[in-house]
């Protein structure tokens, strides 16, 4: 990230397999230069659920027996990477003109009526997800400017920070190794519908639930009961407060999303500090959360169990993946 961090221990366990003739696979995250609507090869894959939907391949190699490891990798150098005004053009997904930010300002009002939340509540809850954030993050915040609205609903620090330069890659086996932790349940989920027709589905996130629900059933645990409990991380997909409201709401967190201040009180939503101050390399985002989960799982011994979600484009690809220790 930025030149901090290094692929050693990665790319010494793969050259090492190469020696031992092991068969590896490589599975490709996209930057944001591959635009929205361009086909992807068969092992590229492009959202911020990437990762999901990365691991559902990647689990199916290596139950055929004919991959011994799969790498899960993508690189995207959105600080220094671009000409000026490229990755402004970029991010213009929709018809090569909407953003997401005008996408999900769109969503707000659906998602209000949806769930019976009053706008006031919805900029209370906005808020004080931003200072759970900030809680975990525990480093300098951004300058006054980024706390204007940009939107009749969001800040500048409602939104993902993509200016980063950033490369990231995980390796899966079916064998447990020292130093790695265990994906015990994967989901991914994608609307038949995408852009601005997506909206009035995307709203209720029953979508989300479904991938939650078969994350937990492959994992045979209750997420909430062993996050409540103190025995679990959560790292929630906290691009535009909409989204990780739906998530905290759909993992059953709380009863009713009135309810979620309570929970932000005394439970942090993110290992990384959120999309905004932890930075969200764009569609390796999901891939971060996998790689920064794992790190936090294997330097304690407090939390056995992490759960990280992605989301991609405006919410219909939803993604979510449990780890344990």
């Amino acid at each position: 990230m930025d030149g901090v961090g290094s692929h050693a221990t990665t790319d010494r366990l793969i050259k090492k397999a190469r020696e031992k003739n092991l068969k590896i696979e490589t599975l490709t995250i996209v930057n944001l230069a591959r635009r929205w609507e361009d086909k992807l090869a068969k092992n590229e894959f492009k959202s911020g659920a990437s990762a999901m939907a990365a691991i559902e391949k990647a689990r199916k190699l290596l139950a055929s027996k004919k991959v011994d490891l799969v790498v899960i990798r993508g690189e995207d150098l959105l600080r220094t990477g671009y000409a000026p005004g490229e990755r402004e053009k970029f991010m213009k997904l929709y018809d090569h003109e909407h953003t997401p930010l005008e996408g999900y300002n769109e969503l707000v009002p659906l998602f209000l009526q949806k769930h019976k939340l009053s706008e006031e509540k919805f900029f209370e809850i906005r808020d004080l997800l931003f200072q759970n954030y900030a809680r975990t993050w525990k480093k300098k915040l951004p300058d006054e400017r980024w706390f204007r609205p940009l939107t009749k609903y969001f800040r500048g620090v409602d939104c993902a920070n993509p200016n980063i330069d950033y490369s990231g890659q995980i390796i899966l086996s079916s064998k447990k190794t020292p130093g790695s932790v265990e994906i015990i349940g994967n989901a991914f989920v994608k609307l038949s519908v995408d852009g601005y027709e997506s909206l009035p589905k995307i709203a209720p996130y029953l979508h989300l639930k479904r991938a939650i629900t078969k994350a937990e059933t492959e994992a045979k645990i209750s997420f909430k009961k062993k996050f409540l409990t103190g025995s679990a991380l959560l790292d929630a997909y906290t691009c535009y407060p909409v989204v990780p409201m739906g998530l905290i709401y759909r993992l059953g967190l709380v009863k009713k999303m009135e309810d979620i201040p309570a929970l932000l009180e005394d439970h942090a939503v993110t290992v990384t500090g959120g999309l905004n101050l932890g930075k969200a390399p764009w569609n390796l985002t999901s891939l971060n959360a996998l790689i920064v989960m794992r790190e936090k799982l294997l330097a304690s011994k407090k939390f056995h169990y992490g759960l990280v979600h992605g989301n991609g484009s405006l919410g219909n690809q939803q993604g979510i993946t449990i780890l344990r220790r």
